[in-house]
């Protein structure tokens, strides 16, 4: 798997509501969620802060994947307060993921962030 992380840039950013589509897989063994097609594309992948890899198309731009590693060992814990033990193919998981992207490269507060996914887990149907 190629990753690259400095293709913030060439990231197609309208591409980012197309992940509530993708289909979620958790590999309990290397405990990574894994949003992606159906069917693979290659793609690079790009770090979002330590957070996530976005899989992104290396000739288009488009998002096509995401992965998170440490999914239960470190992105679960440290957005507990949102999560609140729900499982992997929640739909709440690729909000997070949507939120994160959207906010942007910008210098992270816990504070603001919660509160945002706050109101998208209000949102979102039980």
């Amino acid at each position: 798997m190629e990753r690259a992380s400095n293709l913030r840039n060439k990231i197609d950013f309208d591409t980012i509501d197309n992940i509530r589509s993708f289909a979620v897989n958790y590999d309990k063994e290397i405990d990574s969620l894994m949003l992606q097609l159906p069917i693979p594309i290659p793609a690079v992948s790009v770090d979002w802060d330590g957070d996530l890899w976005v899989r992104v198309n290396p000739d288009k731009g488009k998002i096509v994947g995401i992965e998170i590693e440490g999914f239960k060992r470190f992105f679960s814990p440290k957005y507990h307060s949102i999560l609140r033990g729900r499982v992997v193919t929640d739909p709440i998981i690729k909000e997070i993921v949507i939120a994160l992207l959207k906010s942007g490269p910008k210098p992270f507060t816990k504070k603001i962030f919660v509160t945002d996914l706050e109101r998208i887990y209000q949102r979102i149907p039980a």
